[in-house]
């Protein structure tokens, strides 16, 4: 593994262990790299991976600080994990096939324009029942070999178990809008009801974006739980 990861991974879990707290200023980037024995060059690539997840803010002038007590953008896992023993997740996978990547996915994915990626779009449900519809794109060049048993099952379990790749974070965007032809067939809104979104943007330990996805979900089904705290 990389150095600059064993670092990155060194720092986050002294984030979440609270031993670097909520809106601490971070050593200065000379002395992190006496510490990890490293070069400036590999500590700015382990650093830009905490900033990427939401852990690290740099300030201009200032240096480089503790984000997030709570670090609410550390993964959770998908639906499947998250289910798994309470109910019983299933996929309709209704579009799986490779696509070009237009200007808008590239950058969100961060990979060249035109490059190939997965278009997936399905439909999942709990114990029978649809749950939510998932829009996603993945850079094939990241993510290889992903066929439709995987899309039926779990993707994440393939991308974890298959792949022995690690997923650490995703970034999340919650937004609401009218349903739309797609909304109404899978999951019975009716044309002027509107459906919760949440726009996700999924990284690898190593920083690499594996995911850009939208998950659609019935307004009555739809719960955000969140902690505020005191500063």
């Amino acid at each position: 593994m990389f150095k600059y990861i064993d670092i990155a991974d060194d720092i986050r879990n002294k984030i979440i262990e609270h031993e670097y707290t909520y809106g601490q200023k971070l050593p200065y980037e000379y002395a992190l790299c006496t510490l990890y024995n490293c070069n400036k060059e590999t500590m700015k690539k382990a650093l830009d991976i905490l900033v990427k997840e939401g852990l690290i803010i740099r300030r201009r002038g200032s240096g480089t600080f503790v984000k997030a007590m709570e670090s609410p953008n550390i993964f959770t896992g998908g639906l499947s994990q998250r289910y798994k023993g309470i109910k019983e997740v299933e996929s309709e996978v209704i579009v799986f096939e490779v696509i070009s990547s237009d200007k808008i996915i590239s950058d969100k994915l961060q990979i060249e324009e035109g490059a190939f990626v997965y278009h997936i779009v399905r439909c999942r449900k709990l114990d029978n029942k649809p749950y939510s519809i998932e829009i996603i794109y993945m850079p094939i060049s990241v993510i290889p070999k992903l066929k439709i048993v995987n899309i039926k099952n779990s993707i994440y379990q393939f991308i974890e178990e298959t792949l022995k790749l690690k997923i650490q974070s995703a970034h999340k965007t919650v937004t609401g809008h009218i349903s739309s032809s797609l909304e109404q067939e899978y999951l019975g809104l009716s044309p002027t009801e509107p459906y919760f979104q949440i726009e996700q943007i999924a990284y690898l330990s190593s920083g690499v974006i594996f995911e850009y996805s939208f998950t659609r979900f019935h307004y009555k089904d739809f719960q955000l739980k969140t902690v505020v705290l005191a500063m």
